[in-house]
């Protein structure tokens, strides 16, 4: 019987804060670290990581191992392709580019069994410890405990984001300021006031509808702690590791460390 960590629901009932690490690199052992050096979930990134279905199994069993939650962002919404992350073992989704109330709430219904919503259900597979021992505790379980998030990252999210917040059934939002920079045509640039209004709307979206504003990235941040962000990704793998390594190199040579794109 497979008893999943539920990290991120524990935090988020005992009003407390969950914090991670983005993975895009097919590391198994970086999910262990993770685990090990005291975070909450492992941001599993589909859409821009270097893995694929069969590379995510091992870093969701891995997270398991370690007792933090992996929580997936699968490459795009299609129903089918969360229905599989969530047999997998994920604690959840966070679903990129989110345009409209209709999306969004197929979107929640591809995490729920009917009749709740569309979710394919089986008594076999790995979310139930491959062979379930009472599907009725399992699946309902599972409709309530499962994570759904959307990303607020194309300026027609932003056009919709009051009606997405408040009446699709997400469990909270996630601002995506650099593809919404890109589509701008600013360049990246996450600290343009154009995108800090389009964030404050969002974080004032969120807290109206009650549900949680899920940080992109605490380096991203100009006011972290405004935002009353609770699931909170503190850095990402690639980003960790580059910039460790560059500064180890000059602490040696006491050369000072390029500055690197993003935090």
């Amino acid at each position: 019987m497979r008893t999943p960590p539920r990290r991120i629901r524990t935090k988020l009932e005992r009003r407390q804060t969950a914090y991670g690490i983005a993975v895009q690199l097919p590391s198994p052992e970086i999910v262990e670290v993770i685990g090990y050096t005291g975070y909450d979930f492992a941001w599993l990134d589909c859409e821009h990581g270097s893995f694929d279905l069969s590379d995510l199994r091992q870093l969701i069993r891995a997270a398991d191992a370690a007792g933090v939650d992996a929580l997936v962002r699968p490459r795009d919404d299609d129903p089918g392709t969360i229905g599989q992350i969530l047999d997998l073992g994920a604690a959840g989704v966070v679903v990129p580019d989110v345009r409209t109330l209709r999306q969004a709430c197929e979107i929640v219904a591809a995490t729920r069994y009917a009749p709740a919503g569309t979710r394919g259900a089986c008594p076999g597979g790995r979310a139930v410890g491959h062979l379930t021992q009472d599907w009725v505790g399992d699946y309902q379980r599972a409709d309530r405990d499962v994570l759904c998030f959307g990303i607020i990252e194309h300026p027609e999210g932003v056009d919709h984001v009051e009606d997405i917040a408040s009446q699709s059934g997400l469990d909270g939002l996630m601002f995506g300021p650099f593809d919404l920079a890109m589509h701008l045509g600013l360049d990246g640039d996450v600290r343009h006031p154009d995108l800090i209004a389009m964030q404050q709307r969002l974080v004032a979206a969120t807290r109206s509808a009650g549900i949680e504003y899920v940080s992109p990235n605490a380096g991203w941040e100009t006011d972290l702690a405004a935002t009353g962000s609770r699931v909170i990704p503190v850095s990402g793998d690639r980003v960790a590791l580059v910039k460790t390594l560059l500064r180890l190199k000059a602490d040696v040579t006491g050369q000072p460390a390029p500055t690197t794109a993003i935090a």
